[in-house]
């Protein structure tokens, strides 16, 4: 069964979640050779780890499933990057220390402004595809608009678009993937150019302090004990700017995919909009956009009937939780009225849960309303989809719409 529980096989690609479905039947835990990881599948012993950070640490979260070669670290040399632990991939209580100063700049009262501001971005895209028949979603609208997103918090030009972009995608290929030498020192360039621009970005900030997030964020340390030090604040943009679009493009094409596929409920969800934050939820459920995630076991522990050795590393299927039928009823369908549809662990869960769930949730409603309001009935003509070969992501390359 491990076998089967290959990110980069050519099964799991087509339609992971009938692989992790016969996981769930087969296990509780399996050991992958060809990964190097504990792999878990059900819902409880995976919130069990997640919550759990006396037994489990964080700290391999970022890092890359293979090392990085000398070419990569070559490129990283010339703009001196320096990977330190900040947020997801952070413990107690240093953990504890850098959220906290983030969630101080990065607060509800802030996302809650941009209602308007996307709905407004979401407009203009669709503005430009709307007399068309098809559009391919994913360069129409899902590539480009979470990022425009970040860019009006953080007071960035539209123009930084492709490098944050290219270099965020470059960063899955890097550190989820397994890229030859050849495409490495490709992706090495592009993350490089990235990283630098989030260290000027904050070099820029402290020099002349304005009001966006970044300013926000130098402000949080002041009156700390330990403010955030200018590595670190490089690196909470460099991640912050990396989880805030790559995934919520996922999740908006998940979204109208996953909403086209059912019969009728297009149609039913332009007639009673009140469905339409759950249905988020149940695509967010559906097709967590981080489909895996990853701990390490501090010590020899027990979890899912099986005695973990001190330094195990784990991989945590979130999507297998999500779709396990202990928790939700038909997991694999799309319920606009299920009650439980917010419990899933896209987010993941406890301390470490997502700095950006109020915003990726404000996105897809949003951009599921203005569809609504602009087409009566859309489709999804035949097509086949792909996907980067990654152990943590799963987003669609390209998504045809009939319009």
């Amino acid at each position: 069964m491990a076998n089967l529980l290959n990110p980069f096989g050519a099964e799991y690609l087509d339609d992971p979640y009938q692989v992790f479905k016969a996981a769930r039947a087969d296990a509780r835990a399996h050991y992958s050779e060809d990964l190097g990881y504990w792999i878990l599948t059900r819902y409880e012993d995976i919130k069990q780890v997640i919550r759990d950070t006396v037994n489990f640490s964080a700290d391999v979260a970022n890092a890359p499933l293979q090392p990085f070669g000398p070419p990569v670290m070559e490129e990283l040399a010339k703009v001196d990057f320096r990977r330190v632990s900040v947020l997801v991939d952070n413990d107690p209580p240093s953990h504890v220390r850098v959220r906290r100063q983030v969630n101080k700049a990065f607060n509800a009262q802030r996302v809650k402004l941009m209602e308007e501001p996307v709905r407004e971005l979401v407009r203009q895209h669709i503005d430009r595809f709307a007399d068309q028949k098809e559009v391919e979603f994913v360069s129409a609208l899902a590539w480009p608009l979470p990022a425009l997103v970040l860019f009006r918090l953080f007071g960035m030009p539209d123009s930084y678009l492709d490098v944050v972009k290219n270099g965020s995608a470059d960063r899955v290929i890097l550190t989820t993937g397994r890229p030859d030498e050849q495409e490495s020192r490709r992706a090495a360039k592009g993350l490089a150019e990235f990283y630098a621009l989030c260290r000027q970005l904050i070099v820029d900030r402290l020099a002349d302090p304005r009001d966006d997030f970044p300013s926000d964020l130098i402000r949080a340390g002041e009156g700390q004990e330990e403010p955030l030090s200018p590595v670190e604040l490089t690196q909470v943009m460099y991640s912050m700017l990396f989880a805030g679009h790559e995934t919520t493009t996922a999740h908006l094409t998940h979204l109208i995919r996953r909403v086209l596929l059912v019969p009728g409920l297009w149609e039913r969800l332009r007639e009673d909009r009140s469905l339409v934050p759950n249905v988020v939820e149940e695509a967010l459920r559906l097709e967590a956009p981080v489909i895996n995630w990853r701990r390490r076991a501090k010590h020899e522990v027990e979890v899912a009937g099986v005695t973990l050795p001190a330094d195990a590393k784990v991989l945590l299927l979130l999507g297998s939780a999500n779709h396990d039928e202990d928790i939700f009823e038909h997991g694999d369908e799309l319920r606009p009225e299920r009650h439980n549809a917010r419990s899933h662990l896209t987010f993941g869960f406890g301390a470490h849960l997502c700095l950006g769930a109020p915003l990726a949730r404000l996105e897809g409603r949003v951009v599921l309303e203005e569809l609504l309001d602009r087409f009566a009935s859309p489709c999804l003509p035949g097509q086949g989809l792909e996907f980067t070969p990654s152990v943590l992501f799963r987003s669609p390359k390209a998504l045809t719409i009939t319009l």
